[in-house]
């Protein structure tokens, strides 16, 4: 295992990379992705926690979507800052959720995680994947 110290920002760009090459094949490959999506996911809990939107919240983006298709629609423009102008504290709410994540996406931890040998490495990946990984890639 390799200890690494980042911003959970960054460990959440490592797990979403993970994320995009987890059905690449390679038994070696894939069993450090899995260890390590694990590993990430685990350590990361309270941003996710964190980040979750409020029912109502979900709600409200559900029925603001529902106008977002209508985009020069003047009725479907008026509904939407109607819904907005009677959601104001809801949104404001989300907002200070949205920034208090970011915050929290500024502290640092240190974990340890399964390298990912160079010899591991599928034939078919691409620079664009690796480049998330570069960290735990050795």
């Amino acid at each position: 295992m390799t200890k690494i110290k980042a911003t959970k920002g960054e460990f959440v760009q490592m797990v979403n990379s993970l994320f995009s090459v987890k059905d690449l094949e390679g038994k070696d490959f894939a069993i450090n992705v899995a260890k390590n999506i694990s590993i990430l996911t685990e350590a990361l809990k309270d941003i996710e926690k964190a980040g979750k939107p409020s029912k109502e919240f979900m709600d409200l983006a559900l029925s603001v979507n529902a106008f977002t298709n209508k985009k020069d629609d003047e009725e479907a423009i008026y509904k939407v800052q109607e819904l907005e102008k009677e959601n104001k504290e809801l949104i404001d709410k989300r907002r200070e959720q949205i920034a208090a994540v970011s915050v929290m996406m500024e502290d640092e931890l240190e974990l340890e995680l399964f390298p990912i040998q160079y010899d591991m490495l599928p034939d078919n990946i691409t620079a664009t994947q690796i480049s998330g990984l570069t960290k735990i890639i050795g």
